[in-house]
């Protein structure tokens, strides 16, 4: 499904992401929106632990609404408020991304939508085509 490209020219990646990610001929492309640590009843959890739990749970049941998993993504673009939140965040990461190693960009932005969130994460994935 995907071909990874980590070519020795561009150095080894830093941690869990891929320099490129290759699609297959044929496959669905999804795209989902950024996801959001805002739970159903509108409240935001304060601790980034449970911010990206809550960010990461979206985006399976996002996935899943398409017929697919987390193994099916390609790319992650995170985006936190604060860079010291990252060691939490790429922990909770690793849990439901497993060995996948999708193209990945991280910024740290100095505000977000609502001035609750400390993170958003967006993903691209790809799956097999519906018969």
């Amino acid at each position: 499904m995907f071909d990874i490209h980590n070519p020795p020219e561009l150095g080894r990646p830093l941690s869990a992401y891929s320099h490129a990610v290759e699609v297959a001929a044929g496959y669905r492309i999804v795209y989902l929106s950024g996801q959001t640590p805002m739970l159903l009843d509108g409240s935001v959890p304060p601790d980034i632990e449970t911010q990206a739990e809550v960010v990461w749970q979206r985006i399976a049941i996002a996935l899943a609404a398409a017929g697919m998993d987390c193994s099916h993504i390609c790319r992650v673009v995170t985006y936190l408020t604060d860079a010291a939140d990252a060691p939490a965040h790429v922990a909770v990461r690793a849990r439901y991304l497993g060995d996948a190693r999708p193209a990945s960009t991280g910024l740290v932005v100095k505000a977000l939508f609502n001035p609750a969130y400390r993170l958003e994460v967006e993903v691209t994935a790809a799956g097999p085509a519906r018969a």
